[in-house]
């Protein structure tokens, strides 16, 4: 136990210096802030909702509030398809972590959702045994948060990156298949 108070202790000093990060220079016009308003408010949620004498009530009700938003910025065109359905995973991955699941009920369903997110944006397999205590003990101490903390700030990062070259996109792409027809015309 006391190394997850560790790791909470060291994730709170991580989300604090992240946050700073995220609020530099933005590559996009105010118009098109959409994006990187959810993430910093997503971040300064879960930095509210894991500081000392604070519970998962209001990170639960900020979720729904910010995937409300998400719902409105993406019928509004003010983010894009690929920022949407990343950032409602992540919305889902932490409010998963947030849920007290002591009869162990959830588990079945989402872990192996969560196993292939925290895998995915680690790269590193979590321990069973560990997630399995977790599901018995998360929610309002934090200690959920604390298990996926580094592949939620892994998929922030990477939506944060994802935005500020949205407008690079066609050309990067362009770039890439430039590239691949000199391979493609002496082939044939």
């Amino acid at each position: 136990m006391k190394r997850f108070v560790r790791i909470i202790s060291i994730i709170l000093i991580g989300f604090f210096a992240f946050s700073a990060f995220i609020g530099g220079s933005r590559a996009q016009g105010p118009a098109d802030q959409a994006g990187f308003q959810l993430l910093d408010r997503l971040v300064s949620d879960i930095v509210e909702a894991v500081a000392p004498g604070r519970g998962s009530a209001d990170l639960d009700r900020n979720i729904l509030l910010l995937a409300k938003d998400l719902k409105s910025a993406r019928e509004a065109k003010r983010v894009d398809e690929l920022f949407a359905v990343r950032y409602s995973r992540l919305l889902s991955a932490v409010r998963q972590a947030m849920i007290k699941d002591p009869e162990v009920l959830f588990w079945p369903m989402y872990r192996f959702n969560m196993i292939d997110f925290i895998e995915e944006r680690t790269g590193k397999i979590p321990d069973w045994n560990d997630l399995l205590f977790l599901v018995n003990d998360h929610g309002g101490s934090g200690v959920g948060l604390g298990a996926i903390s580094d592949a939620v700030m892994s998929e922030v990062v990477s939506l944060h990156i994802h935005l500020e070259n949205l407008a690079k996109r066609p050309e990067i792409l362009k770039s890439y298949l430039e590239k691949g027809r000199p391979g493609a015309g002496a082939k044939k």
